[in-house]
């Protein structure tokens, strides 16, 4: 008798203790999800997304499902440089001044824009999959200096709080650039840059039509 009912004493015991470990992991779990996401962990999260659709552009066979794929990257790159410039690196400004790690950021996405607009322009040419790859390697820089060399100073200065909130913000932004067409935004940048810019103005309205870049120099706004 003692030694059944030392057995089911165990198994409750038992029971208890590994339902015990289950509440922990949910209440983990679901304070993991609560928790605000900073900035610039919301951007090296973007960083990984971009990074996957230029590797199924890469794989992609058929030219149909290569542009496509390109349609959603190019939504996804012009909505992360909409909440750098517009939201992140302002603060960043603010908090650290200009720094040369900074203004090379502004610089590299002048870059990455023309590259996306060549890349864009040659979606029904032979060469379109030679842009998209020097796109690709453009934008792997980028990502490289910024998550490595960039986003630990950041960090230390603005502190996780600010960084959290600025992520709320940056977040909700990126989905309504995201909705847009990504052409208006990319040839306003793009001009301005063209112009000589480092810092572009905010992107046109939604709807409101762009042209291409000229190529004609043109006073930044």
């Amino acid at each position: 008798m003692n030694r059944k009912a030392n057995k089911k004493t165990a198994s409750k015991a038992g029971s208890r203790g590994v339902v015990g470990r289950a509440v922990r992991v949910l209440k983990n779990s679901l304070s993991s999800e609560q928790q605000p996401e900073s900035a610039t962990e919301l951007l090296k999260q973007q960083h990984e997304e971009v990074s996957a659709l230029f590797k199924k552009i890469e794989k992609a066979s058929a030219r149909s499902v290569k542009t496509k794929l390109f349609d959603e990257l190019a939504a996804n790159l012009v909505a992360h440089d909409a909440i750098e410039r517009e939201i992140f690196y302002p603060a960043c400004e603010e908090g650290m001044g200009m720094t040369d790690l900074l203004g090379e950021a502004l610089v590299e996405h002048g870059m990455v824009e023309f590259g996306l607009y060549q890349a864009d322009q040659a979606r029904a040419e032979k060469d379109f999959s030679f842009k998209c790859q020097v796109l690709s390697e453009l934008v792997e820089h980028h990502v490289k200096e910024e998550e490595e060399e960039f986003f630990p100073k950041v960090e230390k200065a603005l502190g996780e709080e600010k960084l959290q909130e600025l992520g709320a913000l940056m977040k909700e932004r990126f989905e309504e650039a995201k909705a847009e067409d990504f052409r208006a935004p990319l040839y306003a940048n793009l001009k301005q840059v063209m112009a000589g810019a480092l810092k572009t103005s905010k992107r046109a309205p939604a709807g409101r039509k762009s042209s291409p870049p000229s190529g004609k120099r043109r006073t930044a706004a």
